[in-house]
C-alpha cells in the first residue's frame, strides 16, 4: 500500500537523527546559550518526543536547554508560570507551545522587551499571521493541522463509503491544535463529502477517561454512528477505551486518530481504529532549537511557518521506512 503524505518538510529529520541521551548542555563555543523549551505537558508520548528532538538539536548544536510544562494540557496557569520564570532566569530564548491564544501575549510582549526572542511550536498564540520579527514571536514549526485533518475526512469518507454518521473528539475547543484539527476536518467533509453528517464536536480536554466517557454518551444516543475522528493521542486512546468497554468489535466503527503512541499503534493492528494521522514530533522539537540557534549565533531569521509533516498510517503501512521513523511508542 502506498503511503499518503502531505508537505513533508522535516520527516527526514526524525529519521536521520541518532543522537541519544539526556543531557543537552555542551562545552562547545555555543555552549553558552540557554534555551527554556516550555511545553503544553508531558502527558502524552507525542511531548516526550518533541523533548527528544530538542535534545538532539541541542547536543548537535552545542546549547543547553530545558524543557519542561504542566502535568495537563488544561494548566494554562501552570504554563504562564513556566513562561514567566523562563523570563525572569533570563535565558537567551524561548521556544513556547500555547495552551492558550490569548493569555500569554502579555508575557511573550515582556520576553520581547527583555530582547528574549520565541519561536513557537505545535501551537501558537495570537494570530499566525501577527508572527515574525514585529510580532509575539518569531514564527512556529508545527504540523499543518488542517491539512492533516482534512486528509483524516477524506480517508474517513472511504472506510464508511462516502455516507452516514460520524463523531469527532477533540482534545480543547481553545487551543490552536484542536481547532485546526477539528475544523479542517469538518469542513473537507461538508465540502468533499456531502453524504456524512458530522454531529456537533465534544471535548474531551485530551483526557482518556473524559474522552472514553465522551465517547460512550454519543454512542447510547447515536446507535447508527459510523465513524470516530479523535484529534490526538488522549482523545484517540479515549475512544479505544470506550469501544473496548462497550465490547465493539474490531471494524464495527471506523475510527481514525491522531498521533502515534503505543496504545494507538496497538489499536490499530487490531483492528479497533483504522488508522491515524503522524506527525514528526522529533522533527518539531529539532527545527525549533535549530531555529532559534540559528537567530542567535548568526541573526538568521527564520521563516514564520516551518511545516513538519504528516502521514496517514495504517496497520498495511506503518512499517514502511518514512513511517516508521516517525511512529513513536
Amino acid at each position: 500500500m502506498k503511503s499518503k503524505k502531505l508537505s513533508l518538510v522535516a520527516i527526514s529529520t526524525a529519521a536521520a537523527l541518532a543522537i541519544t541521551g539526556c543531557s543537552s548542555s555542551s562545552d562547545d563555543a555555543g555552549g553558552d546559550l540557554n534555551i527554556a523549551m516550555v511545553s503544553k505537558g508531558f502527558q502524552h508520548q507525542f511531548w516526550q518526543a518533541v523533548q527528544k528532538g530538542a535534545e538532539n538539536a541541542a547536543t548537535e548544536l552545542g546549547v543547553t536547554i530545558t524543557f519542561e510544562g504542566p502535568e495537563s494540557e488544561s494548566q494554562v496557569d501552570k504554563q504562564l508560570e513556566m513562561l514567566q520564570a523562563a523570563i525572569d532566569r533570563k535565558v537567551d530564548a524561548i521556544g513556547y507551545a500555547s495552551l492558550d491564544p490569548k493569555a500569554p501575549l502579555p508575557l511573550l510582549a515582556k520576553a520581547k522587551e527583555g530582547n528574549i526572542p520565541v519561536y513557537m511550536f505545535d501551537a501558537a498564540a495570537g494570530d499566525e499571521a501577527d508572527l515574525g520579527a514585529d510580532g509575539p514571536a518569531l514564527g512556529i514549526a508545527r504540523t499543518d493541522g488542517e491539512a492533516a485533518a482534512a486528509l483524516a475526512a477524506d480517508e474517513m469518507a472511504k472506510l464508511i463509503g462516502g455516507k452516514g454518521k460520524v463523531f469527532v473528539i477533540v482534545h480543547s475547543q481553545t487551543n490552536a491544535t484542536g481547532v485546526q484539527r477539528r475544523d479542517g476536518f469538518v469542513n473537507q467533509m461538508k465540502a468533499k463529502h456531502p453524504g456524512i453528517t458530522v454531529l456537533a464536536p465534544q471535548y474531551g480536554d485530551g483526557d482518556h477517561q473524559k474522552s472514553a466517557d465522551i465517547v460512550k454518551a454519543v454512542l447510547a444516543s447515536n446507535k447508527d454512528l459510523k465513524g470516530i475522528y479523535a484529534t490526538n493521542e488522549g482523545s484517540a486512546i479515549g475512544a479505544v477505551k470506550a469501544l473496548q468497554e462497550l465490547k465493539k468489535k474490531p471494524g464495527e466503527l471506523a475510527v481514525i486518530g491522531f498521533d502515534s503512541g503505543a496504545a494507538q499503534i496497538d489499536a490499530i493492528k487490531t483492528g479497533l481504529m483504522a488508522g491515524a494521522i503522524t506527525q514528526d514530533p522529533i522533527g518539531i522539537g529539532y527545527k525549533t532549537v535549530q531555529a532559534l540557534v540559528a537567530f542567535l549565533k548568526d541573526g538568521t531569521v527564520p521563516p514564520t511557518f516551518i511545516d513538519t509533516g504528516f502521514y496517514y498510517y495504517t496497520k498495511d503501512n506503518m512499517e514502511e521506512p518514512n513511517i516508521a521513523a516517525v511512529l513513536y511508542q
